[in-house]
């Protein structure tokens, strides 16, 4: 198996949907646990990458623009602002699973091989 990296975005592949590429503010703040507002502000600001568009409209009569943002942008925003890698994580983690006593760790034995056969139908 694979072991995901910040690099190849597969560290975050669990916080979207399959077959999404772009997102509005709304969905990519649900993505990252921020508001749109959030997004919008990032946007501006140049923390998140995005895209305006306003359709079909001719220049100097657009009423509404739209912001989306790509999932590239999303990883590349999380990357950026995470204090820790996804070494240093399972490191975090497996330091504490080595101080669960023996009931938490045949609970945990238990839960992680039912994970297992259901991802790996």
């Amino acid at each position: 198996m694979k072991s995901a990296s910040y690099f190849d975005g597969g560290h975050f592949d669990h916080l979207f949907p399959k077959g999404r590429e772009w997102f509005s503010p709304k969905e990519a703040g649900y993505i990252i646990g921020r508001s749109d507002q959030f997004i919008r502000n990032s946007f501006y600001s140049g923390k998140i990458f995005g895209h305006l568009s306003n359709g079909l409209a001719p220049k100097g009569r657009e009423k509404k623009t739209y912001l989306r943002v790509h999932k590239d942008a999303i990883v590349m925003f999380l990357m950026e602002s995470a204090n820790y890698t996804p070494d240093g994580f399972m490191e975090i983690l497996e330091e504490i699973i080595s101080r669960r006593s023996e009931y938490q760790l045949i609970r945990l034995e238990k839960y992680i091989k039912n994970l297992l056969s259901s991802t790996l139908r």
